[in-house]
């Protein structure tokens, strides 16, 4: 019997059992793979992350930050190794600490130290360090191919809206995903760090 035609009490009954087993969210599966559904908008959790033309991750983006710590996965080395010989690893777009899955819409190869542990954190510890003194809308992070055949971007696009005191202010940054001399990573460093105490989450003696 279709719901329109049960008695008022099953009808209620019936749409009530529906939410609680419907999720909040939907969330996306997708194999760990080089090339994704083309030009396709994956779900997970309340993120939501985007491919493009060749089925490459090209952007992830929370419409509110929050502190959540998702479960990781084998599918992070699986895409580092993709990067080739030398320091590569499994970035997140979004990071695990922020509920950012461990599937591959969410990972590209990232060079390790000096990128994806080096100033790609440096910006997720800025981001956390507005979220400590306020609130951060519309994360989002984008990644750019230097081709349409490599998996592996040459740059990484991060904005930002920062709220602190009541007052919002845009946090953009963009920096290259290769290996640099110790000059420019320290000038990204301070790019980084200038960018968030400019955002008014961090003051002059802390370092991003």
């Amino acid at each position: 019997m279709p719901l329109t035609r049960l008695p008022p009490a099953l009808l209620a009954a019936a749409l009530a059992v529906t939410t609680l087993t419907t999720p909040a969210y939907a969330t996306d599966t997708t194999s760990c793979v080089r090339h994704l559904a083309k030009n396709h908008t994956y779900k997970d959790g309340s993120h939501t992350y985007a491919t493009d033309g060749a089925g490459r991750p090209s952007q992830a983006v929370a419409a509110k930050l929050t502190e959540k710590t998702a479960a990781r996965s084998e599918c992070e080395a699986t895409v580092g190794n993709w990067g080739g010989r030398g320091d590569w690893q499994g970035g997140h777009l979004i990071a695990s600490s922020f509920d950012g899955v461990s599937k591959r819409y969410n990972l590209v190869p990232m060079r390790g130290r000096q990128i994806n542990q080096g100033l790609m954190l440096r910006v997720e510890n800025g981001a956390r360090a507005c979220l400590e003194k306020g609130s951060v809308a519309g994360y989002r992070v984008q990644v750019h191919y230097p081709d349409g055949t490599t998996i592996v971007p040459d740059r990484v696009h991060v904005s930002m809206s920062a709220t602190v005191s009541g007052v919002s202010r845009q946090v953009t940054l963009a920096f290259p995903n290769e290996s640099l001399s110790a000059r420019d990573l320290d000038t990204w460093r301070t790019r980084i760090a200038n960018a968030f105490r400019s955002a008014h989450c961090m003051t002059a003696s802390d370092k991003a």
